[in-house]
């Protein structure tokens, strides 16, 4: 499901809804042929009786498909922020401790921020279950809060307010970790498929009976189930898909980090 999934989201959207087009063609043309006129009547009663059933599952399967990818994925926006709360204010802390050791601490913090926005995000769209590649720069920041806060002379403040930002930053980002291993349920996913494929047939098949007048309620149908599918597919990789959560938070607080908007002695210069 993955290559699906990082689609772009033109792409997504051509491939649900002209693939649901293209099926509904096909069904014309066959059941055209294959059914003539004076079958019809009957075939148009039977598929209508299923209409309700197969409209209610596929909403139902849908509806369950985009309430939680939606949720995962506002999951992933709201750990990034509070990871980024949480290292903003381990920069504040920092500011604390004597000016070589603050600039100690916040450049491990910039290269820290720096490895998880350019190199981290590409991996958890790729193979979020290895090891991450940010590993060694989130391990040096560790040493360094704990070496500089540790310090004789460190304000006791300074020390706890940094330690307690590290420790909700690492388990925000072990989280956002967790998240991004997981993936949209194929079986449910293509159940939802083949119902609403089953969907667009009864439609084809009633349009077929009804005649030119539920045309456009059986074209409504096709739009309906095609745009389900994309929206499904769309949002279901926060990572690496057309909604995928942005680093430009993670950013920001670095480029603060480097313009000294945490260091007060460089701020008042």
């Amino acid at each position: 499901m993955s290559w699906l999934t990082s689609l772009s989201g033109p792409a997504i959207l051509a491939l649900c809804v002209g693939g649901a087009v293209a099926y509904a063609l096909v069904v014309i043309l066959v059941a055209a042929r294959v059914f003539p006129h004076d079958r019809r009547e009957g075939i148009g009663v039977t598929a209508a009786a299923y209409m309700t059933v197969l409209g209610s599952l596929f909403a139902i399967l849908t509806g369950f498909l985009i309430n939680s990818e939606y949720g995962t994925l506002r999951q992933s926006q709201n750990l990034v922020a509070v990871e980024m709360a949480a290292a903003s204010q381990l920069a504040y802390g920092s500011a604390g401790l004597p000016p070589v050791d603050a600039a100690l601490v916040q450049a491990a913090l910039v290269r820290e921020l720096d490895a998880v926005a350019r190199r981290e995000w590409p991996h958890l769209a790729r193979t979020p279950a290895l090891p991450s590649p940010a590993a060694d720069e989130v391990s040096a920041l560790s040493q360094s809060v704990i070496l500089f806060g540790s310090r004789s002379y460190a304000p006791p403040g300074a020390a706890d307010a940094m330690q307690g930002a590290l420790g909700t930053m690492n388990e925000a980002r072990r989280q956002r970790i967790v998240v991004a291993t997981q993936v949209l349920p194929a079986p449910l996913f293509a159940l939802s498929v083949v119902t609403g494929a089953v969907l667009i047939l009864g439609a084809v098949l009633v349009a077929l009976r009804s005649g030119p007048r539920f045309a456009l309620v059986a074209a409504g149908i096709v739009l309906v189930v095609g745009l389900d599918l994309a929206a499904i597919l769309a949002i279901s990789a926060p990572f690496d898909g057309p909604f995928a959560v942005s680093t430009v938070p993670i950013l920001q607080v670095a480029d603060e980090l480097r313009a000294g908007g945490y260091a007060p002695w460089v701020a008042a210069s």
